[in-house]
């Protein structure tokens, strides 16, 4: 019912049937939906080998090593085994994760022809391809690991200590891991990716459905209409102000417009830190919730700016310093945060994407439409910017009065005039 009421840019983007994921325990009431499994009920994942059919071309092995003097439930000591087999040549990875999300995972990637053909331990500070750095030489401690490409499928091998000192700890219940491959074998941006909690003891596998992503989505789309829409429609009836009717048209809507966007804003931020505290997750950790806060602030700042601007001078005043300053201020903070929010945006929809499992297809073919209409809104602005400084240096229209050249050029002063009449 709500997806009907929005933009065309986010019902394309939003309207997928993805996958969702989260870290609760595998139980009923969490909603979870079970991946295939060749495992047998009551396999003993200790004893033998338990599968995981992740996708239709992605398959997981793993064996818990229990070490003699300990068991399955204090396990010291322990390692497991895994083996992941992708009908493909390109490189894979599984990771370990206390979020769910690539930054701050750690993961072991098997790249064909890369490293003598032996699996590295990795630490995934980002998502660009130099944040995703090998550990240290000390940290590179798997054991039996080999990656290879057998009759059109690869192969990695390897086994991981569980609990290792600095590194997110494998443990025999239940664990949240990511998976991913990439179209070709050198290391790149991955061809399909997702996450999972399994238990290593029972075998038991599922993808969960997170929660509040009506919530997260409603986040967007104020975003989207305060900073793709609104805001650049407010700016582009300032440029082009004269081929409007004359008087304080522009000025009512610009106004008007960014009221909006400031009211979209607040109430976005507002959504985003109540269920960052409903969710537990910590405020303003990443770049996309600082941006976010600063922006607020921005927007703050210009909207003050706006209700106590220095007043246009009267007829036949000049123009003081003040005001002035303010003008240029004005234009500069606008562009500044327009342009962060245009940034904003397309983190948010790669943090959406990554929460709920978004395939990659629809999240790209997203990002291409987003930045197709980031590229229309831009282009209108900068083609309205040259318009609007070629008829500012345009003499008036001959026959007009001195008043109705002053009364177009302020129209603030119209639109304050007509604000005392209203208010009286």
């Amino acid at each position: 019912m709500m997806k009907a009421n929005l933009t065309p840019l986010f019902l394309f983007l939003f309207h997928v049937n993805s996958s969702t994921r989260g870290a609760s325990a595998l139980s009923a009431s969490d909603g979870v939906r079970s991946l295939a499994s060749t495992t047998a009920n009551g396999v003993d994942c200790t004893s033998n080998f338990c599968e995981n059919q992740i996708q239709p071309d992605f398959l997981l092995k793993y064996r818990i090593n229990v070490p003699q003097g300990t068991d399955p439930t204090t396990c010291d000591g322990c390692t497991i085994s895994m083996e992941t087999i992708y009908d493909g040549d390109a490189w894979v990875s599984i990771a370990f994760s206390t979020t769910g999300q690539m930054t701050g995972s750690q993961a072991v990637i098997g790249i064909p022809g890369g490293n003598g053909n032996v699996p590295q331990k990795y630490n995934l500070f980002g998502r660009s391809a130099s944040d995703v750095q090998p550990m240290s030489q000390s940290q590179q401690t798997l054991t039996d690991a080999s990656i290879q490409v057998t009759n059109g499928q690869t192969i990695m091998k390897f086994t991981k200590i569980m609990s290792e000192p600095n590194e997110i700890p494998i443990t025999t219940g239940d664990n949240e891991f990511l998976w991913a491959y990439g179209s070709s074998p050198p290391l790149g941006y991955h061809a399909a990716r997702g996450s999972y909690v399994q238990n290593l003891s029972t075998g038991a596998s599922a993808v969960t459905a997170t929660p509040n992503k009506a919530a997260w989505l409603a986040h967007g789309i104020m975003a989207f209409l305060a900073w793709g829409v609104f805001s650049p429609f407010a700016v582009n009836f300032s440029l082009f102000r004269s081929l409007l009717p004359k008087g304080s048209v522009w000025f009512q809507l610009h106004r008007a417009l960014n009221s909006c966007a400031y009211a979209l804003t607040i109430a976005a931020f507002a959504v985003a830190a109540a269920y960052y505290s409903k969710e537990g997750s910590p405020h303003f950790d990443g770049e996309h919730q600082k941006m976010g806060l600063a922006m607020l602030i921005m927007a703050s700042v210009q909207v003050l700016g706006g209700i106590f601007r220095p007043h246009v001078p009267e007829e036949g005043e000049k123009k003081p310093p003040v005001r002035s300053a303010w003008e240029l201020g004005h234009r500069v903070l606008g562009t500044t945060v327009l342009a962060c929010g245009f940034w904003e945006m397309r983190e948010g929809i790669y943090l959406y994407s990554q929460k709920y499992s978004v395939d990659i297809d629809d999240q790209n073919k997203l990002a291409v439409a987003y930045w197709i209409w980031i590229g229309l809104m831009t282009a209108s602005i900068g083609i309205g910017l040259g318009f609007f400084k070629t008829k500012k240096q345009e003499e008036p229209i001959g026959g007009e009065t001195e008043e109705k050249v002053k009364a177009d050029e302020d129209p603030e002063k119209a639109a304050e005039n007509e604000d005392a009449t209203l208010s009286a």
